[in-house]
C-alpha cells in the first residue's frame, strides 16, 4: 500500500492527448474512458482509451502492459497504434472499428437451427478461435470474453476488443509465485468456474467463455441465467448446462459434445487449445477466415500449469494443520526441498484451500539482494511487509477503531518497517515510541509484530505463507523463532514457510527444528506423478509411459527440470503440436520412449533458452541478473541504456519467454532464481564488472537526496560497488547498511555489513587506484566501534572487545574523551562475563586516558568540559557497580564520596539519577536488602532526578527501583502503588525486561500481603514473560511463587516440585540469588511435614546465609534456635522450633 494519491483528472471532450483531439466519449467504465479521436495531421480516426487504474498500480507496469498489447498483430485482435502518458494518465490509441458488436448482431429467438445459420455460427466461432489462439500463444488471457467485446467488421470478421483486464498466464515456467489476491474480474454470464473462485486462470477460461457464447449463438440464450436455479456463480460452479439440443432443434451431436466439453467445470476436462476447437469446428463445416490459412502462420505451442501431482501425503499434513488453525489451534509448518521441487506450488494449493474456507491468506517472499554468492538479504522484515499491508488495508476499510485495535501504539513501532502505517486513521496522533536500550527496543519490535499478527487473526483465521526462507533476513528469522506454540497454539493462525534444504543456515535450522514446528520434506516425483504432471502441461488425457519414464530419468523427477525440459523441446522445435492436436517429435511419430536430444543439465537447458533470445533481450537478461532476483523496471531500462521502445520490447520478450514476470509495485522478478543464476554466470568478468558499476551509479543517483544515508538500498549499493571493483565506495555503503540494520535492530545483518565495510576499506588501502572514492573518507574507528557495540549486544563479548580495541587503535591520542569512552565499553564487556577484576583494570586505564580533571569543580563547563565530566561520571558509575558485585563496600563508598561533589557541580538530571541509584545499590547490599530510612531517601532522590530527566524508560525504571526499596523497607501499600505505575510504564514502552522485573516484585508484594489469587495471576504473567525474555533468575522466582500459591492451596506435591525447579534454575547463576527464601520456605515446610528433619534444617541454614536477604527477627530467631538445637543433638526441640518458625512465616506470609 502506498500513500493515498490523487488520481489524475480525466480529460474532457475537446482536449488533446498526444497527437489526437478528443471528439466524443464512446464509453467509460472503472478502468477508464474511451473517446473517438483523430489526428489533425494525418487525418487518422482512432479510439483513444485512458487507463485509470487503481493508485497502487505503478505507471511503469501499466505502460509495459500497453506495450505488450501494442505488439499484437492479428486481424482478429484490435490494433493499438500509439501510446503514451498525458498529465500522469496512461493512454493508448486503437484503430476505430466500424460495424457492430456481436451482441448487436445476435438474434434472441433463433427458432430451429437452419443450415445456413449453423454454418455462419460455426464459422464465426472458428474465426474467434484464430484470434484466441494467437492471444494465448503470446501468454495472454482475455478474461472478459463476451458478445459485447467481440466487434464485427462489415465483412463479418470478428475482432477482440477491450483488453482492460487481460491477464498473463504461463504454466510452463515450472516455478510458481505466491499470488493469492483472489480478485474476481470479468462478466458473470460468461465466466469460468475457476475465475469465479479467484483461482489461477489460463487460456481454458477463455475457451469456457467461448463455449458460453457458442451456446448462446445456437440457442438464443446463455447456458446459465439468474433464476430459480440460483445465482449465476452457483450455476457455473455446480450445475450442468442443459444440452443445446434440448433447447433448439438441429444441433449436430458432434457439436453438442464440443460445446459441453467447452463448458466443463474443470479446466482439465476442456479442450486444451483454441486450435483444437478450431479443428473440431472445421470438421463440422466451419469455413476458413478471410485471412486464410496461408497468410496466418500456425501459432506456437505452449504449456499449461499442471494439477498438483504426487503430493497427496504432504497436502494431507498441511490440510490437517489448516483444520486445526480454523479451530483456533494454530501452528507452524515448514516445507523443505531442493530448488524446483514444487514447494511453492504446494503452498499455493494450500492457499487456495484456505481461501475456499474464507480464511485470510497473506503471502510474503524472501528475496536476496545480491547476485553471485554474497550473503546479503533484503531489508529487515521485508517478507512480512505484505502482512503489514494487509493490516493497513483492513484499517482503511474499517476506520480508526479498527486501527486502534490492530495497531494502537504499536503502529509507530512497526512504521519503521512499513512507512505507510503512519498514514492510517489515528496513527499520527499516537505518541512516538520512547527510546529504549537496543535489546529492549528489538524485543519491542518483535512483540509489536507478534501482537499485531494475533489481533489481525481474531476477526478471521489467517494463513501466512512465507516463501524462500533460506533468504530471510535475520530479524524475520528471529520473529519466526519466537512465534512458537506459546503464541500460536490458542490462535487461529497457520504459518507455512518454504525453504531450500541445501541452503539452510544455522538460524533457519533453529526455526525449522523447533520442538513445536512441523517439518515436511518435498521430494522428487516418481513416474506416476511425473506422468500426471506432463499430461496436465500438455493438456492431454494420456501420455505414453515410455516417454514419461525417459523424462523422469533425464530430470531425476524434479518438477522444475521437467517443465524446463519440455519448454526447451518446444522452443527448439523438437516437440510440437500437429494440426491434429497430437504432440510429435521433429523426426515424426508421437512422443515415445526415446529421450529428446537436449542438454542433460538444468543449467544447460536454461543457457539454451537464454541464447535463443534476441540481442536486446539477452542484454536485458544480463543486466537484470546483475540487479538481482527482484528489480525495479525503470532502473533496469536505464541501466541497459536501450532506447525506450527497444527496452520495452525486450522486457516483453523476457516476459513472453518466461524469464521475467511482474512482481507488483512496478517491479519485475525472475520467474525462477535458477534463470538469474545462469544468466549471471554467462557474463564474462569484465562486462560483469562494468554492469555492476552502472547499476551502482544508477542506484546512487536515486539516493542523491538522502541526507543521512540510512537507506534500504545501501546494502545493494555496497554490493554493486564491491563487484564493480570500487572498494572505497563499497566500504562507505556497507557502513551505512550496517547503520540502517542496527537502527532496525537487525543485529546479525549489522555485523555482516560492518565486517564487509572493514574488508572493503582494507582492499581500498591495498589498491587505492581501484577506487574513485578514497576509503579514508570512511571513519573506520566508528565502524569498528559500531561493530563492537552490536557484537556486545548479541553476546559475542570476546569479539566485541577485539573490535573496540581496533577502534581505539584508530582514535587519535588527542581524543581523550573518545578513547576513554571506548575503553569503558571494553570494561563493560568484561563485566558482562563477570571478569570484574579485569574490568577494574580497564577502567583504571580509561581513567588515565581521560587525563586530569579541569581546574575547578565549580566552574561552568563548556562543551568539551561537559563531555569530559559526563564520561568521568559514567566511568565512576561503572567502577561503583563492579565493586558492588565484588562486595568491596569500602572501595564502593570511597568512589561514591568522590562523585558527590561532581554531582552537585556538573551532574545532569540523568547522571544524578544514576548516582543515587548507585547509592541505593551500595546500601541495599550492605543492609542485606532490609532497606533503611536512608536508603529509601536515596531511592526517592533517584526517582526525583530520573523524572526530571528525559526518557520514559528512565522514569519507569526509577519507579521500579523505588517500589523495590519500599518493599524491602516493609511499606507494602506504597510499594504496590509505585510498582503498578512502573509496570504500566514498562508495558507502554514494550520493555519486556522491565515488565518481567516489575511483575516479579509485584508478586512478592502481593504474596507478603497474603493476596493469593492476585499473586497467582501475576505469577502466570511473570512465567510467560521470563520464558520469552530468557531471564532465568526471574523464571526461577516465578516457579517459587507457584510453590507458594500451591502451598497455600494445600498442594504439597506441586509446592515441592515448583520450589525445587526454582532452586535448579538459580543454582548455575554466577551470582548467588539473594531471595531464595521465596522457594526455601515452602520446601522447608514440606520437608518438615514429611518428617525429613535434616532436609528441613538444610533449608533453614540456607535461609540464614550471609548472601541472602536478611529476614525479620520473628523468623531469624526460631531458625537460628532450631540449628542450635540440632547441633546440640536436641532433635525434638529442633523440630518444634522449626514448626514455630513455620507458624511465624505463615503469619507474615513468607509461607
Amino acid at each position: 500500500m502506498n500513500a493515498p494519491a490523487r488520481l489524475p483528472e480525466v480529460p474532457g471532450v475537446g482536449a488533446k492527448i498526444g497527437p489526437y483531439e478528443l471528439l466524443e466519449v464512446l464509453g467509460q467504465g472503472g478502468m477508464g474512458v474511451v473517446y473517438r479521436g483523430w489526428n489533425p495531421e494525418s487525418g487518422e480516426a482512432v479510439a483513444v482509451k485512458t487507463v485509470r487504474a487503481a493508485t497502487e498500480v505503478p505507471l511503469a507496469s501499466i505502460r509495459r502492459e500497453i506495450h505488450a498489447l501494442r505488439r499484437l498483430r492479428h486481424p482478429g485482435v484490435v490494433r493499438i497504434v500509439a501510446e503514451g502518458v498525458a498529465g500522469g494518465l496512461p493512454w493508448y490509441a486503437m484503430e476505430l472499428l466500424r460495424g457492430q458488436t456481436l451482441r448487436g448482431a445476435s438474434s434472441t429467438s433463433p427458432g430451429p437451427l437452419a443450415a445456413s445459420r449453423l454454418n455462419a455460427t460455426l464459422t464465426l466461432a472458428r474465426r474467434l478461435c484464430s484470434a484466441l489462439s494467437f492471444l494465448h500463444a503470446n501468454g495472454l488471457v482475455h478474461r472478459d470474453l463476451k458478445p459485447e467485446n467481440v466487434f464485427l467488421r462489415p465483412d463479418g470478421t470478428p475482432v477482440l476488443v477491450d483488453f482492460g483486464i487481460a491477464a498473463r498466464f504461463g504454466g510452463s515456467r515450472g516455478r510458481e509465485t505466491l499470488e493469492v489476491s483472489g480478485a474476481v474480474v470479468g462478466s458473470d454470464t460468461y465466466m469460468a468456474p475457476e475465475q469465479l473462485r479467484g483461482d489461477y486462470v489460463d487460456a481454458r477460461a477463455d475457451l469456457y467463455a467461448l463455449g458460453c457464447m457458442l451456446y448462446e449463438q445456437l440457442t438464443g440464450r446463455p447456458p446459465f441465467i439468474p433464476g430459480r436455479e440460483g445465482p449465476l456463480p452457483h450455476q457455473h460452479l455446480h450445475l450442468a448446462p442443459v444440452p443445446p439440443s434440448l433447447r433448439v432443434e438441429g444441433v449436430p451431436a458432434e457439436l453438442e459434445v464440443l460445446v459441453l466439453r467447452l463448458l466443463a467445470k474443470r479446466p482439465q476436462d476442456r479442450p486444451g487449445y483454441a486450435e483444437d476447437v478450431s479443428s473440431a469446428l472445421e470438421a463440422l463445416g466451419a469455413e476458413e477466415g478471410e485471412e486464410g490459412a496461408t497468410t496466418m502462420p500456425r501459432t506456437p505451442a505452449y504449456l499449461y500449469r499442471p494439477d498438483l501431482a504426487g503430493r497427496g501425503g504432504e497436502l494431507g499434513r498441511l490440510t490437517a494443520a489448516l483444520d486445526a488453525a480454523a479451530r483456533g489451534q494454530g501452528g507452524r509448518v515448514f516445507l523443505g526441498g531442493e530448488s524446483g521441487a514444487g514447494k511453492t506450488r504446494l503452498a499455493l494449493e494450500l492457499a487456495s484451500e484456505a481461501g475456499w474456507r474464507r480464511m485470510t491468506v497473506v503471502a510474503g517472499e524472501c528475496v536476496p539482494v545480491a547476485t553471485g554468492g554474497a550473503d546479503l538479504h533484503a531489508s529487515p522484515l521485508h517478507p512480512l511487509r505484505p502482512l503489514l499491508l494487509a493490516v493497513a488495508d483492513r484499517c482503511n476499510e474499517r476506520g480508526a477503531a479498527e486501527a486502534e485495535r490492530l495497531l494502537g501504539p504499536r503502529g509507530r513501532v512497526l512504521a519503521a518497517y512499513e512507512p505507510s502505517l503512519i498514514q492510517l486513521p489515528g496513527q499520527r496522533e499516537q505518541p512516538e515510541p520512547p527510546p529504549l536500550p537496543a535489546p529492549e527496543a528489538r524485543s519491542r519490535v518483535l512483540a509489536a509484530l507478534r501482537e499485531t499478527l494475533r489481533a489481525f487473526a481474531e476477526a478471521q483465521p489467517l494463513l501466512l505463507v512465507l516463501d524462500d526462507l533460506q533468504w530471510a533476513d535475520e530479524l524475520t528469522l528471529s520473529f519466526l523463532l519466537e512465534l512458537d506454540a506459546r503464541h500460536l497454539a490458542s490462535r487461529p493462525v497457520l504459518l507455512v514457510g518454504t525453504y531450500r534444504m541445501d541452503e539452510m543456515g544455522a538460524a533457519l535450522r533453529a526455526v525449522v527444528g523447533a520442538p513445536d514446528a512441523v517439518s515436511v520434506e518435498v521430494g522428487r516425483l516418481d513416474a506416476t506423478s511425473a506422468g500426471k504432471m506432463v499430461r496436465g502441461m500438455l493438456a492431454l488425457r494420456e501420455v505414453p509411459g515410455p516417454f514419461v519414464d525417459a523424462l523422469v530419468r533425464e530430470t531425476s523427477g524434479n518438477p522444475f527440470f521437467i517443465a524446463e525440459y519440455l519448454r526447451a523441446a518446444i522452443d527448439a522445435g523438437l516437440l510440437f503440436r500437429a494440426p491434429s492436436g497430437e504432440w510429435l517429435f521433429e523426426a515424426g511419430g508421437s512422443a515415445g520412449s526415446r529421450p529428446l536430444p537436449l542438454p542433460g543439465s538444468i543449467a544447460e537447458l536454461i543457457e539454451r533458452r537464454l541464447s535463443d533470445l534476441g540481442p536486446d533481450g539477452r542484454v536485458l537478461a544480463e543486466v537484470a541478473s546483475v540487479l538481482g532476483r527482484e528489480l525495479d523496471g525503470e532502473l533496469l531500462l536505464a541501466t541497459a541504456a536501450l532506447p525506450e521502445s527497444a527496452g520495452l520490447e525486450a522486457v516483453e520478450e523476457l516476459r513472453r519467454r518466461q524469464v521475467l514476470e511482474e512482481s507488483g509495485g512496478g517491479r519485475l522478478r525472475f520467474v525462477h532464481d535458477k534463470l538469474r543464476e545462469v544468466a549471471y554466470a554467462r557474463i564474462d568478468p569484465e562486462p560483469r564488472r562494468v554492469l555492476h558499476h552502472r547499476c551502482a551509479q544508477g542506484l546512487e543517483l536515486r539516493q542523491a537526496g538522502a541526507s543521512t544515508g540510512l537507506t534500504p538500498h545501501a546494502a545493494g549499493l555496497a554490493h554493486h560497488w564491491s563487484r564493480a571493483g570500487v572498494p572505497g565506495r563499497a566500504s562507505v555503503w556497507f557502513s551505512r547498511a550496517g547503520d540502517s540494520a542496527r537502527a532496525a535492530y537487525a543485529n546479525g545483518d549489522a555485523i555482516t555489513f560492518y565486517e564487509a565495510a572493514i574488508r572493503e576499506a582494507a582492499a581500498s588501502d591495498r589498491n587505492a587506484d581501484a577506487s574513485d572514492v578514497d576509503a579514508s573518507m570512511l571513519a573506520l574507528d566508528a565502524v569498528w566501534e559500531g561493530l563492537g557495540e552490536v557484537l556486545a549486544l548479541t553476546g559475542r563479548q570476546d569479539d566485541a572487545r577485539r573490535a573496540f580495541l581496533e577502534a581505539l587503535a584508530r582514535i587519535e591520542q588527542s581524543q581523550r574523551v573518545h578513547r576513554a569512552n571506548v575503553l569503558r565499553k571494553v570494561g563493560k564487556s568484561l563485566q558482562t562475563h563477570h571478569q570484574n577484576e579485569e574490568a577494574l583494570r580497564v577502567y583504571a586505564r580509561a581513567q588515565v586516558e581521560l587525563g586530569p580533571m579541569p581546574d575547578s569543580v565549580s566552574s561552568a563547563p563548556g562543551q568539551v568540559e561537559a563531555a569530559w565530566w559526563h564520561e568521568w561520571v559514567q566511568l565512576q558509575g561503572e567502577r561503583i557497580t563492579v565493586h558492588y558485585w565484588l562486595a568491596q563496600l569500602d572501595e564502593m563508598r570511597a568512589l561514591v564520596e568522590g562523585v558527590r561533589p561532581v554531582m552537585r557541580a556538573h551532574g545532569t538530571p540523568l547522571q544524578r539519577a544514576r548516582f543515587f541509584n548507585s547509592l541505593v545499590q551500595m546500601q541495599l547490599r550492605s543492609e542485606r536488602y532490609q532497606a533503611s530510612t536512608e536508603t529509601v531517601a536515596h531511592a526517592r532522590a533517584y526517582a526525583e532526578a530520573a523524572l526530571e530527566a528525559e526518557g520514559d524508560a528512565e522514569h519507569a525504571g526509577a519507579r521500579c527501583v523505588v517500589a523495590m526499596v519500599l518493599l524491602f523497607h516493609g511499606a507494602l501499600d506504597e510499594a504496590q502503588s509505585w510498582m503498578e505505575q512502573a509496570l504500566k510504564g514498562a508495558e507502554r514502552l514494550g520493555d519486556v525486561t522491565l515488565q518481567t522485573r516489575c511483575l516479579s516484585y509485584l508478586t512478592v508484594i502481593l504474596r507478603l500481603r497474603g493476596q493469593v489469587a492476585a499473586a497467582s495471576e501475576t505469577t502466570t504473567r511473570t512465567l510467560e514473560l521470563a520464558t520469552r525474555s530468557g531471564m532465568v533468575d526471574y523464571l526461577g522466582a516465578a516457579h517459587a511463587h507457584r510453590a507458594w500459591v500451591a502451598s497455600r492451596a494445600g498442594d504439597t506435591v506441586l509446592a515441592h516440585e515448583a520450589a525445587t525447579e526454582a532452586l535448579r534454575l538459580w543454582q548455575p547463576l554466577s551470582l548467588v540469588y539473594p531471595f531464595q527464601w521465596m522457594a526455601r520456605w515452602p520446601l522447608l515446610a514440606v520437608e518438615l511435614e514429611a518428617g525429613r528433619l535434616p532436609e528441613a534444617l538444610e533449608h533453614a541454614r540456607a535461609l540464614l546465609a550471609s548472601h541472602q536477604q536478611r529476614l525479620p527477627d520473628a523468623l531469624t530467631w526460631p531458625l537460628s534456635a532450631a540449628l542450635e538445637h540440632h547441633d546440640a543433638h536436641r532433635l525434638e526441640e529442633a523440630r518444634a522450633t522449626l514448626r514455630q518458625a513455620c507458624e511465624s512465616a505463615l503469619r507474615l506470609c513468607y509461607l
